[in-house]
């Protein structure tokens, strides 16, 4: 992973942590400061030319007629949520007296108050802006904006209100915002092009702000760039920490009740953004608005906060996205005014139920392989295909490999190496659509309508998708003509397997006396069991809760489990992965058909002896039956 044991470097350094906690949660690294080489990241080290892959940037037929850089024509797309939070008003000030551009500024905040008791986040900004018109004598937005005008930038400022006692966590609210931002982009009010942010209502901004996060987005040379990590506390405003541009730096996780991440690390005197291995932090992401268009936080997830960060990395990611490290703090968070009022740490006790929170985490686990979430294989690849699942452009487990966190079996790493230095760039196929596309979903289902897949997605597979020329439709490939050559083929396998199931009925007929049958049922049940790829229950992997809904959530799982309804250790689905055993590829996998007719043959063999078994067995007794009434009739 390019450990360069130095403890400077032209390029700045990368802190990977002591090497004792290291140990202890189970790294081989030894820690301390390695070198950043940039260059590593097309490169990989190879000191060969065609080793290179770098990253994609913008594409002139993509620009919608911008510049291929810069920000002139593009918008900057601010999402707030906001829980009661008295800083939000001061947060909306500060952006906008703060910014280089402020007319270029939009902004939305989800704002979850009691109207009777929290003021509002506009209303209290207006306020506060004429305070500042009054003390400066009015002038730019930096001064409180004309002494005419009665709120300056009010107008760029979109407040979506909902009730406290209906609010239901981060993912929750941040999920709304992204609705918000669908509809933006469908009234053309909004563009791919243009950029977004996400962060919290309790900010600060260093001058300039807005032109500086522009600035060094640019510097990552990536047009899937998201920077991301958790932002410094507004103390450190202004301040060169440490005198090398101390900044944060996110690459490790720890498991409680979801994938949380852990032990942040740190960096120092870094050139650009830095390439990190997926670790994404939501007090701060900050990209072209497509990421945010594509990868929507999902906000079928009442309640959750631990899961929420990894869960969208990993949605990101698989659509191509790369998560990046700032190199420079230019957005600071009030953690102190913020942490410290009971009324913004009350959220966890809103709308929603322990059945919810426990169905949230169930969507978590199911999209990213975790123990607890669906067994089902076709319900399981539904969810994961659906508007809130993974991208197409790389795989799940492309990404356990890249990030290093053992998903499956809620491991911090799958190997022990560090993976907080420096990283190669993972090459994908983007979209033949373009970087603006946006994928389309049915709005009731949620399911892809951009199908059959085109051979570049991850979901492609061609017994589906398509065979030679040949086209059918996910959904309707079952009542589509087949290929003449595949169809053939088809029927042939199917008249060999009839014909040997034919031979082993009559052979099975006759043992059933001897009581043979019943014992290779048995065999064969325990032998499919085994193929199944050894599913295990989950009590081992009982869920840790922290808040007081998680708790209620948490006892309730506990009586299920006492009346006997285990979890089952969920497999890897996705193609190619281990651990599929027998099932076969295109037809039970990904039509999502049921029925005897698209299980595999030794299965449809087992079914078909037990019922000629019966069958017989039904014939002898009867006939038995009916001797004895003859003989009772003659006697009689």
């Amino acid at each position: 992973m390019g450990e360069v044991k130095e403890g400077g470097g032209d390029h700045g350094t990368i802190f990977m942590g002591n090497p004792q906690n290291l140990k202890r949660a189970g790294y081989n690294s030894e820690g301390g400061n390695v070198a950043y080489l940039p260059e590593y990241e097309c490169t990989g080290g190879s000191t060969d030319p065609a080793d290179k892959k770098c990253p994609y940037q913008l594409k002139t037929p993509d620009s919608v007629g911008l510049g291929l850089d810069g920000w002139d024509g593009r918008l900057l797309h601010m999402n707030m949520p906001s829980y009661r939070d008295p800083l939000c008003p001061r947060t909306l000030k500060y952006l906008f007296t703060k910014a280089k551009r402020p007319f270029d500024i939009r902004v939305r905040v989800l704002q979850q108050n009691v109207p009777s008791e929290d003021a509002g986040c506009l209303d209290e900004y207006c306020n506060m802006m004429a305070e500042l018109r009054m003390e400066t004598g009015g002038g730019d937005t930096s001064k409180g904006g004309p002494a005419g005008d009665d709120c300056p930038h009010k107008d760029q400022v979109f407040i979506h209100p909902i009730h406290a006692k209906d609010a239901a966590g981060p993912t929750y609210a941040r999920g709304l915002l992204g609705q918000d931002i669908r509809q933006a982009y469908e009234e053309n009010t909004l563009s791919p092009q243009d950029f977004c942010m996400s962060t919290d209502s309790h900010m600060d901004f260093e001058p300039h702000w807005d032109e500086k996060m522009v600035e060094m987005w640019y510097m990552a040379q990536n047009e899937y760039a998201v920077l991301s990590t958790y932002v410094a506390n507004i103390d450190q405003l202004g301040v060169n920490l440490n005198g090398n541009h101390e900044v944060p730096h996110l690459c490790m996780v720890t498991f409680t009740s979801q994938v949380r991440t852990t032990a942040t690390k740190c960096a120092h005197n870094l050139p650009k953004p830095k390439l990190t291995n997926a670790v994404w932090g939501a007090g701060l992401s900050f990209s072209k608005c497509h990421a945010e268009l594509k990868v929507p936080v999902d906000p079928h997830t009442p309640g959750i906060f631990d899961g929420e960060e990894f869960n969208r990395a990993a949605r990101f990611w698989t659509y191509g996205y790369d998560i990046y490290t700032p190199h420079r703090v230019y957005v600071l968070h009030d953690y102190p005014g913020s942490q410290h009022n009971p009324k913004t740490m009350g959220w966890g006790h809103g709308g929603f139920s322990p059945a919810d929170l426990k169905h949230a985490y169930y969507r978590l686990n199911t999209v990213l392989d975790i123990p607890g979430g669906e067994t089902d294989i076709d319900k399981a690849l539904k969810l994961k295909r659906s508007k809130y699942g993974l991208g197409d452009r790389r795989s799940l487990d492309q990404l356990i490999q890249f990030s290093g966190v053992d998903l499956r079996h809620k491991k911090a790493t799958i190997d022990g190496k560090n993976r907080c230095g420096n990283l190669q760039w993972v090459p994908f196929i983007e979209n033949p659509k373009g970087v603006n596309y946006i994928p389309k979903f049915d709005d009731a289902t949620e399911d892809p309508l951009d199908v059959p897949c085109e051979k570049s997605s991850v979901w492609y597979d061609p017994q589906i998708d398509g065979v030679g020329a040949g086209l059918v439709s996910r959904e309707d490939g079952a009542d589509e003509e087949e290929d003449t050559i595949s169809a053939q083929q088809r029927r042939r396998e199917e008249e060999a397997a009839e014909e040997e199931a034919h031979h082993a009925h009559q052979m099975e007929a006759n043992e059933l006396a001897g009581g043979k049958l019943h014992e290779d049922h048995a065999a064969l049940a325990a032998a499919l069991e085994a193929e199944e790829g050894g599913v295990g229950h989950g009590s081992s992997h009982r869920m840790e809760r922290e808040s007081g809904a998680a708790a209620a959530a948490s006892k309730a799982e506990e009586e299920m489990e006492n009346h006997g309804s285990g979890h089952r250790i969920f497999p890897p689905l996705l193609r190619g992965a281990p651990g599929l055993g027998g099932v076969t590829k295109g037809r039970l996998l990904m039509k999502g058909k049921h029925g005897i007719e698209n299980l595999p043959v030794h299965v449809k063999l087992a079914v078909f002896v037990m019922v000629l078994g019966l069958c017989v067995a039904l014939i002898i007794s009867g006939g038995q039956k009916q001797r004895k009434r003859s003989k009772s009739k003659k006697s009689g």
